[in-house]
């Protein structure tokens, strides 16, 4: 995923000079794409996180679209209240882009763990939360987050996530993509867990049930007519 969406932000910087890419000093091996094409639209903010969050609502407050990145737990945690009141509150076109989703960090314990983040994020206004669950629905979600003008949580796995989808998706902004049609049961995704439910739908149809399987990148919006 870390890989599709870097790959999609400089295929949309080469468009729109307004992008940029913050970092807190991380994402080396992975962010190098963007950094070699466009140094001076590349910002690394050590490992400040709050007040990196602050410079980028200084930034979009210029009319720059700036997309900020690090590991979950810090680009949201540790700056809710930078999110909050500098992000937020002023409806400012920031993209916060965690990485690591879930248990992706395993091994490094509760403070890379990500599993409180999108309960926390889904109270702030103005935020739209989007959760992939594969590197088409990340390439998508970039597109139509640059596109769209105001503050949104990108959320990522890291670990390789395959490509699950047959083509590139169909998608809106706060819809659900339906991958399978089924009409026995319905299975609900969101997030790098999809491929899970995409295994859970093929055990079923072994014992003859027909599920439905539905990924849901958008946690907020959410898509409740297609539930």
């Amino acid at each position: 995923m870390r890989t599709a969406f870097i790959k999609t932000l400089v295929e949309c910087a080469r468009r729109d000079p307004r992008i940029i890419l913050m970092t807190g000093d991380l994402g080396f091996m992975a962010l190098e794409p963007f950094i070699k094409e466009f140094p001076k639209r590349y910002i690394n903010a050590g490992v400040a996180e709050a007040n990196m969050i602050g410079m980028a609502a200084g930034l979009a407050s210029t009319g720059k679209k700036v997309f900020v990145y690090s590991i979950i737990p810090f680009v949201t945690m540790r700056c809710l209240e930078q999110i909050r009141n500098d992000v937020c509150y002023h409806n400012f076109d920031v993209k916060i882009v965690g990485v690591g989703s879930g248990y992706s960090y395993s091994t490094m314990g509760a403070t890379h763990h990500a599993i409180e983040d999108v309960g926390v994020l889904r109270s702030l206004p103005n935020l739209r939360i989007v959760s992939p669950g594969d590197p088409l629905e990340v390439e998508a979600a970039v597109k139509a987050l640059v596109k769209d003008g105001g503050p949104a949580y990108l959320r990522l796995g890291k670990r390789g996530e395959p490509i699950l989808h047959q083509k590139a998706p169909k998608f809106k902004l706060g819809q659900a993509i339906i991958m399978k049609k089924g009409k026995d049961v319905s299975l609900f995704s969101s997030g790098s867990v999809l491929i899970n439910a995409l295994k859970a739908a093929e055990e079923l149809e072994k014992e003859g049930l027909k599920a439905t399987l539905v990924s849901m990148p958008f946690i907020k919006p959410v898509d409740a007519a297609t539930i």
